[in-house]
């Protein structure tokens, strides 16, 4: 069965972290390797889309908030404020279950493996490693109790998963992510779409943590652990 690797990242984020995730994973992972970005990118060895050329994510993006209407941001004026919590970004984390399920429908049948642009893989994988952490399961995630799941990861089985990602896109095309409570990000609509959608799911970490917060990283204690180190927030940044 095919498998595809799929990562996202604009051009500055490429700058930024971008190119280092496909650098340490284009060798190390035995698959295909498909970067999406808002601007032509020219990568040696990978395949490269543009979001912009995904049908109907250039009109949902225009139409997305930054914020909630009530929330604390900061900026001077209408024009410029940002959400003081990255929770409400609507427009910033919209893009994943579009090219989500992009890459799926291109893929037509085997499985789709999202990498997060912040991601680095550390050492080579297995040819199986990735059938085996779905086994049986349609989708496989990091799974962090109570909480909204981690995204940085996430493994589809591609025909069987498309109608849960045709509902996280749907999501944000018809504005029902504005209906959730703590968050509008892609791991929320996740969460929210895998108990709407019945999609046989596989959890990957809920189990390995006691008390879980977004300070413990489940890509460390998932699978995936000892192949790829999820650099969030300003680790991103580091070059060495």
């Amino acid at each position: 069965m095919r498998t595809e690797i799929v990562t996202s990242f604009s051009v500055e984020g490429a700058a930024l972290y971008g190119l280092r995730c496909v650098e340490s994973a284009s060798d190390r992972w035995p698959h295909s390797f498909v970067v999406y970005g808002d601007e032509p990118m020219f990568l040696d060895g990978v395949e490269t889309r543009l979001t912009t050329e995904i049908p109907s994510w250039n009109e949902t993006r225009e139409s997305l908030p930054h914020t909630r209407p009530d929330a604390r941001t900061t900026g001077s004026d209408k024009w410029t404020r940002k959400p003081a919590s990255y929770l409400w970004d609507a427009k910033r984390f919209a893009v994943k279950p579009f090219v989500w399920l992009d890459a799926a429908e291109g893929l037509e049948r085997g499985i789709l493996v999202w990498l997060d642009g912040d991601t680095v893989t550390t050492r080579e994988v297995e040819e199986s490693f990735v059938s085996d952490v779905l086994g049986d399961a349609d989708v496989a995630y990091l799974g962090r109790g109570d909480m909204h799941p981690e995204t940085g990861i996430v493994v589809f089985r591609i025909p069987e998963a498309l109608p849960l990602l045709e509902w996280c896109r749907d999501t944000y095309q018809h504005g029902w992510f504005r209906t959730m409570a703590d968050g509008w990000t892609d791991c929320h609509v996740l969460r929210a779409g895998l108990k709407s959608v019945p999609v046989k799911a596989r959890d990957l970490t809920s189990h390995l943590c006691g008390e879980w917060s977004s300070a413990v990283d489940a890509v460390a204690l998932s699978p995936f652990g000892p192949y790829v180190s999820h650099l969030k927030g300003s680790r991103k940044l580091v070059t060495a």
